[in-house]
């Protein structure tokens, strides 16, 4: 994967909030909501900000105590598993911020870099897909119109 690529979050057909450490994303073409936290939301955030995927490495470096090698490896398979789930998308050329941001401040000791987990739920597809307005009777929402053949 390109170290200088940058990407963005796939919005409007991506969503998502983060409350207390934990990111809370959903894919409205799919219906599948993600859950992240620690490194995921971390990284999440920096890739919201159009940081280069060579410094989002940096960052987690900075961040996190860890082997550089498997920081590397971890992030850029995670960015991938983001990108396979059309929760991100390239940035094209003349994106946010450039540079890696590492942050300022100097811990004495960094947690240890854990591998992120993106959490897949898929169990309220049918309502996130609902289209409320075309698709229901006249009880209303979340009742799906059924189709007389």
């Amino acid at each position: 994967m390109d170290k200088l690529a940058r990407f963005r979050i796939n919005s409007p057909k991506v969503i998502h909030e983060t409350i207390d450490g934990e990111t809370v994303i959903v894919n409205l073409d799919s219906g599948n909501y993600y859950s992240l936290d620690k490194v995921g939301a971390d990284i999440w955030t920096l890739i919201g900000k159009g940081i280069p995927l060579h410094g989002v490495i940096e960052n987690m470096t900075f961040r996190y105590s860890g082997q550089r090698e498997e920081i590397d490896r971890v992030v850029s398979q995670f960015v991938d598993e983001l990108m396979q789930e059309a929760l991100i998308a390239p940035l094209e050329s003349g994106g946010a911020e450039s540079g890696s941001n590492p942050g300022t401040e100097q811990a004495d000791v960094h947690p240890n870099f854990e591998t992120p987990v993106l959490r897949k739920y898929s169990d309220m597809q049918e309502l996130l897909l609902l289209d409320p307005i075309h698709e229901v009777d006249d009880t209303g929402w979340p009742n799906v119109k059924t189709t007389d053949r």
